[in-house]
């Protein structure tokens, strides 16, 4: 993008650490299992999971399950960066929209 040229957007979001991530900006989430195998969930497994109860956590799943070796999750980093330049773009038009509005109204005489 061309407000990006450094690269400096990724820097700021490898600094990063969320706690929680929108399913939508995320791409898949792997599993590795003690015995080596791996499951990959993206796309529909995502968003509509197998029900649980509502004290549902990655770590309370972790913590029950010696047999997960490791868990990845794999984020969309070009929509996050897209949602990111969208929203300041919005933020800061209307913004510079309401400052223009001021100034207009204090120059205007009164007649």
């Amino acid at each position: 993008m061309e407000f990006d040229r450094e690269g400096e957007f990724d820097k700021v979001m490898e600094e990063i650490f969320p706690v929680s991530i929108p399913s939508n900006f995320v791409k898949s989430i792997s599993v590795k299992l003690a015995n080596g195998q791996q499951v990959i969930l993206k796309g529909d497994e995502l968003i509509n999971p197998l029900p649980v109860n509502n004290d549902f956590s990655w770590d309370k799943l972790v913590s029950q399950f010696d047999s997960i070796e490791d868990i990845q999750v794999f984020v969309d980093m070009p929509a996050i960066r897209e949602n990111v330049v969208m929203n300041v773009r919005n933020i800061l038009s209307q913004h510079f929209e309401d400052m223009k509005k001021r100034k207009n109204k204090a120059n205007k005489k009164p007649e």
